[in-house]
């Protein structure tokens, strides 16, 4: 995956995250794109992606303080979950 695909994925995750309110996150996305648009390792973003509190145990519901309808809870976190995958594949390129 191109790095112009990772930015993508990135601005979408920080779109998405935003909009339910997981701000904390959603500037991580906004970081992470910046430095890879300035020519920075995706790799580092694997990080996000491991241990307690990571990316990956992010789940967007109304519990969790986020603005989402109980109705779209499953569809959103869909969404989440592939753009992680995304993501994730992108800065681990030829692995």
């Amino acid at each position: 995956m191109a790095a112009t695909e990772l930015l993508d994925a990135l601005e979408d995750l920080e779109d998405l995250l935003r909009s339910v309110g997981a701000d904390s996150w959603a500037s991580w996305a906004a970081r992470a794109a910046g430095g890879i648009a300035a020519g920075g390792d995706p790799h580092v973003i694997r990080a996000a992606f491991g241990g307690m509190g990571s990316l990956n145990d992010l789940v967007i519901h109304p519990v969790n303080g986020h603005r989402v309808a109980p109705s779209q809870i499953a569809e959103v976190n869909e969404r989440l979950s592939l753009l992680r995958e995304r993501i994730y594949a992108a800065a681990t390129p030829g692995e």
